[in-house]
């Protein structure tokens, strides 16, 4: 193995301090070949404060004061990669002069190797030994930072590095307390965790915490209450489970002062970190719960009217885009020479380096040569990356994949990406999208909840792109028989016009005007706004057949 130089280690340290982690970029010198060029390595990007929606990266483990529970312990070697895993200690005392209650022993609990790191200055981080353990490391645990340290710009990036290729770190008392921090605000701390902040020593986790004060104190923060000897683990970028056999409080609170969400979640001493997702609290859903608290009620008493006023869209509602559906998608797009981007995004993959696209691969079945592959595992790139921006704004096309519409949202939504893909129809461009990429592009969402597709509606959730106003869409609309489920929106809010777009099937709007592309079974409308009795069936449409948004009627002729 190569061992890292000093003029690496500087380096590294340079890029933490300067630039922001977590972006990336287009890779624009790869080729067309069998796979459409895609997302690169991250890179460089504009800095930017973090927004509501970025708690963390990677694997944490985050106790309070005191020993570690066995159960914490087991976690943490679990979060670096179980039996396999090498795990560096990093301290500022030789571990022959750490009593056996205060180190932990790593293998014995679990792990294939432990590396005491002595380190009490810059310098001891830049020697090669420790650079070169801990840039291949599974697990970091933290064990004693001194002060002098915490502002070293390598420390940060060691750290930084191990969260990037999901290796896991862990802390606990006050050196878990510098894990967290708002960069630019926190500047004592790591800044790795910045909506969180502990608060240790918690008897009281209930409403009469102290935890509610820091949550005051830090608004639009989430604030952890710890008693000794629990802990919490941090992992998929949004799940929070509880260890140790203490509860932990949970709470949250807006600038005004007012209250918006507390939970409590119950410890457990045998805590397995693949246990249903009802045993963690969803972070990322419990702050959207708590934004939208604070909004406008949605969907208005008077949306937008249902019109692409510029350019086309096309809702297709899953299963197989049919051929004609793609001649008309690309011939919107100007011809197979256009510009397409394709955003597999909504889907489970959380690599952004090699993505895979269902509509990147039927584009290029169908002689398309400017195909970009756009995914986004983490929310910064769609804001930051701007390669990315410039792609998605020099677009003629863009197709969102099938998947979970959640993914999508918690993705792309509300950024400068999502801003630059509503750019496209402006330019009279083609948006297009499939499945829960049909649901997203709408004004009401549905199936949004991150633990089932089967909810209808999930708080925090709510909110389509808008690309098409004053709309609730559903896809696999007859397939699947959610004829009831779109009645009852639709009945809820009878301001909104309900598509259910079939399998197979999809809908082409320019201006108000829909057309209906396909071979599945159609594309059922529910349409309320005018007072009229919903139908259990609601109103077919079939292949060719034309209909007014916004005035509720089909049109003769095509």
């Amino acid at each position: 193995m190569n061992r890292p130089t000093l003029s690496f280690a500087l380096a590294l340290a340079s890029i933490a301090a300067s630039t922001p982690a977590w972006v990336g970029a287009l890779d624009p010198d790869r080729g067309h070949g069998s796979a459409a060029p895609a997302l690169a390595a991250p890179t460089a990007g504009p800095a930017a404060e973090p927004d509501e929606l970025e708690l963390f990266r990677g694997r944490m483990l985050l106790a309070g004061q005191g020993a570690l529970s066995d159960a914490a312990r087991t976690a943490f070697v679990d979060l670096a990669g179980g039996g396999s895993a090498h795990i560096a200690v990093i301290s500022n005392a030789k571990a022959s002069g750490k009593s056996d209650g205060d180190a932990v022993d790593w293998v014995a609990t679990g792990a294939r190797e432990q590396t005491w790191l002595q380190v009490n200055r810059a310098s001891d981080l830049t020697d090669s030994d420790t650079l070169t353990t801990l840039l291949a490391a599974d697990g970091i645990w933290l064990d004693s930072v001194p002060d002098k340290l915490l502002g070293e710009p390598l420390l940060r990036a060691v750290l930084v590095n191990a969260l990037e290729r999901d290796a896991a770190i862990g802390a606990s008392g006050a050196v878990a307390h510098v894990l967290t921090g708002v960069p630019g605000v926190d500047t004592d701390r790591l800044c790795l965790a910045p909506r969180i902040e502990l608060v240790f020593g918690v008897k009281d986790v209930g409403d009469t915490g102290p935890h509610h004060r820091h949550a005051k104190a830090n608004p639009a923060r989430i604030a952890v209450a710890l008693a000794d000897g629990a802990a919490v683990a941090l992992f998929a970028e949004r799940y929070v489970a509880c260890l140790g056999p203490d509860q932990v409080g949970f709470a949250i609170y807006r600038e005004s002062g007012a209250l918006v969400d507390e939970q409590v979640f119950a410890g457990d001493d045998e805590r397995d970190l693949g246990d249903p997702l009802d045993d963690r609290l969803d972070l990322v859903s419990w702050i959207r719960q708590a934004r939208d608290a604070e909004r406008p009620v949605h969907p208005p008493e008077r949306p937008g009217a249902p019109v692409i006023e510029k350019g086309a869209l096309i809702v297709q509602g899953g299963g197989g885009v049919s051929d004609a559906t793609w001649e008309r998608y690309i011939a919107l797009a100007g011809g197979t020479d256009a510009r397409f981007v394709c955003i597999p995004s909504a889907n489970a993959m959380e690599d952004d380096a090699a993505p895979d696209s269902y509509s990147a691969r039927e584009l290029e079945e169908r002689g398309c040569t400017n195909i970009r592959i756009a995914h986004v595992a983490r929310r910064e790139r769609a804001n930051h990356d701007i390669q990315l921006l410039a792609a998605l704004d020099g677009a003629d096309a863009i197709w969102i994949d099938g998947g979970r519409t959640f993914r999508f949202m918690d993705r792309f939504g509300e950024t400068r990406a999502a801003e630059a893909i509503a750019r496209v129809l402006e330019r009279d461009g083609v948006v297009g999208g499939s499945s829960a990429g049909c649901q997203v592009v709408g004004d009401f969402l549905l199936r949004g909840d991150p633990r089932s597709n089967t909810e209808m509606t999930f708080e925090g959730y709510t909110r389509g792109m808008g690309l098409l106003q004053g709309v609730v869409l559903d896809a696999h609309f007859v397939e699947r028989g959610r004829h009831a489920q779109l009645r009852q929106q639709v009945s809820e809010h009878p301001q909104l016009l309900g598509l259910g777009v079939d399998a197979g099937t999809a809908l082409l709007v320019q201006g108000s005007v829909g057309e209906v592309l396909g071979e599945g079974d159609g594309v059922v409308v529910y349409d309320a706004r005018r007072g009229a009795e919903l139908s259990e069936s609601g109103l077919l449409l079939r292949s060719g057949a034309r209909f007014d948004l916004v005035q509720g009627t089909v049109l003769e002729g095509r």
